[in-house]
């Protein structure tokens, strides 16, 4: 078909590739000497109409899309029982091809990927026009770095569509949750396909794959995409893919602004309130510790430092009493764990008729007139400080789930174990399985294997201005100054 001439116009130059329904050529528009691509669909046995009018809504749905990342539609014709496509001859590579001759690209080249792709989706919905094949093939990378959309074979009009053909359209790897349940396809589903080609540029892989396509449509359903962690990508770009993938369409950015406002996040607007420091121990808070007026040395094992307990624990309930975490915490104190509001504990102990009414006597085990959290610490501040490490190795015992690592689940354990020696008295072993716990998650969330909560960071900020760190950890060395003046 080499040197053939379509419709005495187009001539073959160069194949530069075959796909399921016909073949893409370099060709030379003879009548204003310029290179083109011309799709050519293959003859088709029996009745092609069909087809035909699948390559003709592709003609005209590209046609009205003028835009720099998108393919720009030239003529659409037949000739000898062929039916083509005359467009702009992009001089790059598909994704597809890029991945598998230059390997995964650098996190700031998907970045702007994202940002292109989102230029072109917003115009092709501004136009009405619903893509349905959003896929590494169907997007260019021309020679001077522009992004280029095309291949509109299946896309159809705005609230057009009423039923749910696009799944079997489409490619499986990179349809909406919504199409897989027969829902008509949205510009939220060009949106999920989106997010499905930026996840397999930065991984290598679609965020959901299985040995058949029942099984990947099933993932698209419920499963939750693993986390993405290399090191040369952003979190706000990798919090773009996971927005992008959210199983509701109502939860994706939807805009080409909605995406650039989202890379353009800075790193404090991420959930990183947990960073590692030098020592590759968490940097948690920006404390004001009390100079070192007398000394290194400390109060013996036993005797526990109040005055600071009591600062510490303040800052923990603004952080857990506000409904955050005590309904689901671990404890072995009943008084510690009365939950709710401030003012739920003093309702209750008014209204307790069946209680001993001995008002003037200082609770001890028993939860009679359950105090406020804040009686609570001034009573019991050793009772208190166990309490908050259970809830923190419960709410770390919470991110497991997500995480890619094992130091969840074993900085959980460090922390029962420092709760366990901080009611015995055991203030020294209190504090070096909290440190490891710290330790742990740094070294993780370094890595990009686990990410900190808010909760947690409020909770390990406290709990580090009461727990000393081990003799030769951070003792002496500035840190706890460094630590002050941040």
């Amino acid at each position: 078909m080499n040197g053939e001439v379509l419709a005495g116009r187009y001539r073959l130059l160069t194949l530069l590739g075959r796909g399921g329904a016909g073949e893409v050529w370099q060709a030379e528009d003879t009548v204003l000497a310029r290179q083109v691509a011309v799709k050519l669909l293959r003859r088709l046995e029996g009745d092609p109409m069909d087809a035909v009018e699948r390559f003709r809504a592709e003609a005209q749905a590209a046609a009205r899309l003028m835009h720099p990342n998108v393919v720009a539609t030239y003529d659409v014709g037949t000739a000898d029982g062929h039916v083509f496509l005359v467009m702009e001859l992009v001089s790059g590579p598909d994704l597809s091809q890029l991945m598998r001759s230059g390997g995964l690209p650098s996190g700031k080249l998907v970045a702007d990927i994202a940002t292109q792709g989102a230029r072109a989706l917003d115009a092709a919905h501004a136009a009405g026009i619903v893509h349905r094949d959003v896929k590494p093939g169907n997007l260019m990378l021309a020679a001077d770095g522009t992004l280029k959309m095309t291949d509109f074979g299946i896309a159809k009009g705005a609230g057009t569509e009423t039923t749910g053909v696009g799944v079997l359209l489409g490619t499986a790897s990179y349809v909406s949750p919504e199409q897989v349940r027969g829902e008509p396809a949205t510009p939220a589903s060009d949106w999920y396909a989106f997010g499905c080609v930026l996840y397999e540029l930065l991984t290598g892989t679609p965020p959901f794959t299985g040995p058949n396509v029942e099984s990947v449509m099933r993932q698209h359903l419920d499963v939750a995409p693993e986390p993405i962690n290399r090191a040369d990508v952003e979190p706000a770009l990798a919090n773009l893919v996971l927005q992008l993938l959210a199983k509701n369409p109502g939860d994706r950015p939807s805009s080409a602004a909605a995406v650039t406002a989202l890379l353009a996040a800075a790193p404090a607007t991420q959930v990183l309130p947990l960073l590692p420091a030098k020592d590759d121990v968490l940097e948690v808070g920006t404390w004001q510790e009390e100079p070192a007026a007398t000394g290194t040395h400390r109060a013996p094992p036993k005797g526990f430092p109040f005055a600071k307990v009591l600062v510490a624990m303040a800052v923990v309930l603004a952080a857990v009493v506000g409904g955050l975490m005590l309904r689901e915490s671990v404890t072995t104190d009943p008084p510690a764990a009365a939950g709710g509001t401030p003012s739920a504990p003093a309702a209750k102990a008014s209204s307790a008729p069946k209680t001993t009414p001995t008002p003037s006597r200082t609770p001890s085990k028993k939860p009679t007139p359950k105090p406020s959290p804040q009686q609570t610490q001034q009573q019991n501040p050793q009772g208190a400080l166990v309490q908050t490490l259970r809830t923190l190795a419960a709410q770390v015992r919470q991110t497991q789930q997500g995480a890619r690592s094992k130091a969840p689940r074993e900085a959980a354990n460090d922390l029962d174990r420092a709760a366990e020696a901080v009611d015995r008295g055991d203030t020294e072993s209190a504090a070096k399985n909290f440190y490891d716990a710290r330790k742990r998650l740094a070294e993780a969330q370094q890595n990009n294997r686990w990410q900190a909560t808010p909760q947690i960071a409020g909770l390990f900020a406290a709990v580090s201005q009461v727990l000393p760190r081990p003799d030769g950890e951070g003792n002496g060395d500035g840190d706890g100054e460094r630590n002050s003046g941040e």
